[in-house]
């Protein structure tokens, strides 16, 4: 073979390989770019969807957070019913048995704060100046709905006569049921009013003065 036969044979070859090179790059290309574009598409759908699902997670935690506020209320609510609950049964259970409850002894230390408070006014005033007069001493357990416990309590509390519960203004009733006795709206639904009024005249033949 000649050498100018073999170098025809040889750029002839050279020209495929650069012909098959040159459209293996091309189809790569082409490829690349699919790929590249399918790529992005998949970033695309991929972020889409992270968001949704980000949005989706984000509603079930505030409707997780909601219901455990909702639940802790409600037992915080049933934990202060059943103290509440707890507390009246020992206060009733107390008052059976005759024993001062705590707010007994602050009712009697708050009285007993108050004659102290008098002794200390008497002492200032002029020699001549009449003493105040005790209330009559009438057996409050005649009403009916006083017994010993609470009779205890009135007199506590400076309530000892027939008279003083005839006279009982709308301010004192509120103050003696929701701060002496502890019993809302037992003053009116046992009468203990128009009672004493009745055991009064019948003691000491003479109306309270009452109306």
């Amino acid at each position: 073979m000649s050498n100018t036969t073999r170098k025809k044979t040889v750029q002839a070859v050279t020209d495929q390989v650069k012909t098959v090179v040159g459209k293996a790059q091309e189809e790569t290309g082409k490829l690349v770019d699919s790929l590249v574009k399918e790529g992005e598409k998949l970033r695309d759908q991929t972020l889409k969807l992270a968001e949704d699902a980000a949005g989706e997670v984000k509603e079930r935690v505030e409707e997780a957070r909601s219901l455990v506020e909702s639940a802790k209320t409600k037992a915080g609510d049933t934990l202060d019913n059943l103290e509440q609950l707890f507390e009246e049964r020992v206060a009733r259970a107390l008052q059976r048995l005759g024993v001062p409850t705590h707010n007994d002894l602050q009712d009697i230390a708050r009285r007993l704060d108050e004659i102290n408070d008098r002794i200390k006014s008497l002492a200032n005033e002029p020699a001549t100046a009449l003493p105040a007069l005790e209330p009559e001493k009438d057996d409050l357990k005649l009403i009916s709905g006083i017994g010993p416990a609470l009779e205890g309590k009135l007199n506590a509390a400076g309530i000892s006569g027939y008279r003083q519960l005839a006279t009982l203004s709308a301010a004192d009733i509120e103050h003696i049921e929701s701060e002496v006795i502890h019993f809302s709206g037992r003053i009116s639904r046992d009468d203990w009013i128009s009672q004493a009024r009745e055991l009064y005249a019948k003691k000491y033949g003479a109306p309270t003065g009452g109306a």
